[in-house]
């Protein structure tokens, strides 16, 4: 019985494989015929001729002038208006911490004229002590009053908001030694005073007073200085003779 069964089973696989074979075989064969007509090639047909039609002679046109362009009058170059002046803006500081900014408009004299007769007292006063030192010399600018010995600045004197505004360079000799030793530019920032009470005036005096002491040890220190550079180079050149 199964012995049976199992030739039932080969019979039905060796007919189903034939049936795929045969299916094969078709659709090979059609696409051979379908391959073999896409290799024939159509028959070229010759393109139509377009008839040439024959163009119609047009006659020449008479020339035409344009009309030429009227002249046209020429505009003198109005002169333009006069530039308005810019005010300049000055920055102030009140404290360690804020700055105020104020627009300088008018002249020292404008501003000295607009005070009170007791901060112009202080401006005299303070005036007449710089101009008391041995040197000192005025330089008026718009905005300032600059007082100098040489190349020193003694007192810078400002009037700010109707305010009497005094500026110091006092020397430090130490700052000055630590600036050039860095070989990078530095600039000390200058003392300021505010000048709005008497006791304010016998500050700035007693600054004149200290800045112009500093320039002269200033002086007499580059003097020694140069002499002990003299007298160096006089060694050199003595132990140079003795060699």
């Amino acid at each position: 019985m199964e012995l049976m069964l199992h030739t039932l089973i080969i019979i039905f696989m060796i007919f189903l494989c034939s049936l795929c074979l045969f299916a094969v075989i078709v659709i090979a064969r059609d696409l051979i015929r379908e391959s073999n007509k896409g290799h024939k090639e159509e028959p070229v047909r010759p393109a139509p001729v377009e008839e040439v039609k024959a163009l119609p002679i047009v006659a020449p046109q008479p020339e035409v002038k344009e009309p030429e362009p009227e002249p046209v009058a020429e505009v003198e170059p109005q002169p333009l208006p006069a530039p308005v002046p810019v005010e300049e803006v000055a920055a102030t500081a009140d404290d360690g911490n804020s700055v105020a900014f104020s627009t300088v408009t008018q002249t020292m004299e404008e501003k000295y004229a607009a005070m009170s007769s007791e901060y112009r007292r202080y401006f005299d006063d303070i005036i007449k002590h710089a101009l008391s030192k041995e040197g000192v010399k005025e330089f008026k600018h718009n905005g300032s009053y600059d007082y100098k010995i040489g190349s020193y600045k003694v007192l810078r004197l400002m009037i700010k908001r109707s305010e009497i505004v005094c500026e110091f360079h006092l020397i430090d000799r130490d700052f000055r030694s630590f600036a050039s030793a860095s070989n990078i530019k530095m600039k000390s920032a200058a003392t300021s005073v505010r000048v709005t009470e008497p006791a304010a005036v016998g500050v700035v005096k007693d600054g004149i007073d200290l800045v112009c002491t500093q320039i002269e040890a200033d002086k007499a220190y580059k003097k020694e200085l140069a002499r002990e550079k003299r007298r160096e180079k006089r060694k050199q050149a003595e132990a140079k003779e003795e060699q």
